[in-house]
């Protein structure tokens, strides 16, 4: 019966996953599935792989965002199972089913293939293979972890600080004794097997993901409401690291978690699990201490959230209490829902939001104000608007006219929806572009798409005209409107120009 859990899960996702449109990630990872390969400037292979299977459905939505919706139902499903390790009956499983399930950052990373897609689900797993080792024994589970700690690190390589974290809890604790045993490196050795193709990848390009990670940190900024969620200084991003855990995670679920960390903190019977309040405790000083984005440690609320749910059955006596508790949990999170999945048309979620008095107060317009949403707008306009301006070019120079994009979003639409407006393939120099290079372009002629390195262009370029402008008002919140500009007449050839026009970062 508990399965149905995970079942509305994955119905839930599947039914709204076409709602809107292509996220700015998703055209890059299509992009990048074209290209198959062991690994990427910017993230591990698994997202370009989960785009690549969807390429015999024509990278439609459902198929492309399929992955992460199983992805979604499989953490639920493990939501209950860690629930039932820790003696937690029908209400307890059911609980942190549900509060997995409407948990708003996993709502999202299920309707979206990121490569956060697929954190909850091998943070999870690995967290319940533990947890298995612990109440059985069975040091054979060491192997099962290393191999889940490879799909993870496959996925996104923050899995590493989930796997620092939990070494530390179990070194800090008694139950260090399970790492006493041949098994433990054995699951290092399958880890390190699974993962040295892409470790390969990245060493023999010089460790580019590193680049990313400084030139992410160096591009921070705040979304055109005034929201900031990633600062530059120290102190203001860790109180905005520590504040983002309780608004990714539902405000009403908190409760519920802080509950199940203070029983692995200190419950006399939850001794031998005490290493996962320690782990969690690790993540948070090492996420604050690489001023992480706050959505970093995301996948480890699944685990907390079963252990909750269990204290949570013991503490409510049966019957009438339990209902009450429910309900009223489902009351206060099932309206804000449609911030996490796009379970309403856009402008009728504007109007809703403008209900909730959250925009168009004060005499301003009504706007869309969830950022990820933002970003699934537009793209194929922008492709549109791009097509007349190289269309519009001689024959004899369109021919050789490079389509340049400032970001692999803009690159990723354009490789997506220019073909149908008579568009070659884009080039860009950020992230995994840069390496795909100019192609055979000698940039004598350059249509450039954004301005975030307009400053840079203009001193290799002799003539830079600002030819159109293209806005989506759906897409205010996270960026104003697109320039396109006319590049003519550069100081020397594309390709020797190419590596001064390289930037690594988001």
């Amino acid at each position: 019966m508990l399965w149905a859990f995970a079942h509305a899960a994955l119905a839930a996702h599947l039914a709204t996953s076409f709602r809107y449109g292509y996220f700015r990630d998703e055209l890059y990872f299509i992009a990048c599935s074209k290209h198959l390969a062991w690994g990427y400037v910017d993230q591990p292979p698994l997202v370009a792989l989960a785009a690549w299977l969807s390429a015999p459905f024509d990278y439609n939505l459902i198929a492309l965002r399929l992955l992460p919706g199983i992805a979604a139902a499989l953490t639920v499903w493990l939501a209950i199972q860690i629930a039932r390790e820790f003696g937690g009956g029908v209400f307890a499983q059911a609980f942190a089913a549900i509060a997995t399930l409407l948990l708003p950052a996993y709502l999202l990373l299920g309707n979206t293939l990121t490569t956060t897609s697929f954190e909850p689900l091998s943070w999870t797993l690995v967290v319940f293979l533990l947890v298995r080792l612990v109440r059985t024994g069975d040091p054979r589970y060491w192997a099962a972890i290393g191999a889940a700690f490879a799909f993870g690190m496959y996925g996104k390589y923050s899995m590493l600080l989930l796997a620092t974290a939990l070494l530390v809890g179990l070194l800090c604790t008694r139950e260090r004794r399970l790492l006493l045993t041949w098994w433990f490196p054995a699951g290092v050795a399958v880890a390190a097997i699974l993962l040295a193709p892409n470790l390969a990848w990245q060493a023999a390009r010089s460790w580019p993901f590193l680049d990313v990670v400084r030139g992410d940190f160096a591009h921070r900024h705040a979304f055109q409401t005034g929201l900031t969620l990633e600062y530059k200084n120290f102190v203001q991003n860790a109180v905005a690291f520590l504040l983002e855990q309780f608004v990714y995670t539902n405000p009403i679920s908190v409760p519920v978690w802080l509950a199940g960390l203070g029983a692995l903190a200190f419950a006399p019977a939850y001794r031998q699990f005490r290493f996962l309040a320690v782990a969690y405790a690790v993540l948070l000083v090492l996420a604050i201490w690489l001023e992480a984005k706050g959505y970093y440690i995301i996948g480890i609320y699944a685990s907390l959230l079963a252990v909750g749910s269990v204290l949570l059955e013991r503490v409510l006596a049966r019957g009438a209490a339990r209902e009450v508790v429910s309900a009223v949990f489902l009351i206060t999170t099932l309206p804000f829902v449609p911030f996490s999945l796009p379970v309403l048309p856009v402008d009728t979620f504007i109007a809703y939001s403008q209900m909730l008095h959250l925009t168009g107060q004060n005499g301003t317009p009504p706007r869309l104000i969830q950022p990820l949403y933002a970003e699934e707008f537009g793209w194929n306009e922008l492709a549109q608007h791009v097509g007349a301006v190289y269309n519009a070019l001689p024959p004899a120079v369109r021919a050789r006219t490079a389509v340049f994009a400032d970001t692999y979003g803009d690159a990723g639409s354009l490789d997506f929806y220019g073909p149908r407006y008579g568009l070659p393939a884009a080039i860009s120099a950020q992230n995994t572009y840069y390496l795909w290079g100019p192609r055979d372009y000698d940039g004598k002629t350059l249509i450039m798409v954004g301005a975030s390195q307009i400053d840079l262009v203009r001193t290799l370029y002799h003539n830079v005209r600002l030819v159109t402008t293209y806005g989506n008002p759906y897409k205010w919140v996270v960026e104003g409107p697109t320039p396109i500009y006319l590049c003519t007449d550069p100081i020397a050839p594309l390709p020797q120009l190419w590596p001064r026009l390289r930037w690594y970062g988001a």
